[in-house]
């Protein structure tokens, strides 16, 4: 389910370790966080398309916040707690994990696919997301963080 804003349409997402839960207020603790992020971003250029990962991680809580800027430009911001209510800023040269930049990677492609070439179809682009829920491997085993 999209986040609508006046200005700026965000798609996001959870991403979880095994055994770890989430719940609606956590989210909103993190789009609070995010929204302030987004906010920055458009005074700096940004197209009001952005894309938010909630990362639920053995080691912590991260929140990675992209938004999509003019000239083919992005602009990706990570927060990183060791709970969502207290994401702050995380250390300079720290980046997305192998978990978060699959989504990332995914939201690349649709975006080259639906914003960058020829039509601009911001609905197809909303419509195409990453299934971030586990798989079961052939050993009944789910797989993902």
């Amino acid at each position: 389910m999209p986040w609508r804003y006046a200005n700026r349409l965000v798609k996001p997402y959870i991403v979880t370790a095994r055994g770890r839960q989430w719940d609606d207020q956590m989210v909103e603790i993190a789009r609070s966080t995010a929204t302030r992020q987004l906010e920055f971003d458009d005074a700096m250029g940004a197209v009001g398309l952005g894309v938010v990962v909630l990362h639920l991680g053995d080691d912590g809580v991260y929140l990675v916040v992209q938004s999509w800027a003019r000239d083919f430009q992005s602009r990706l911001s990570i927060f990183s707690g060791m709970d969502v209510d207290d994401l702050r800023p995380a250390p300079i040269g720290a980046a997305p994990c192998v978990w978060e930049q699959e989504v990332v990677s995914h939201e690349r492609a649709a975006y080259v696919s639906h914003i960058l070439s020829g039509e601009v179809d911001v609905d197809g682009w909303l419509d195409d997301v990453l299934d971030t829920r586990p798989t079961v491997r052939y050993d009944g085993i789910p797989s993902g963080t």
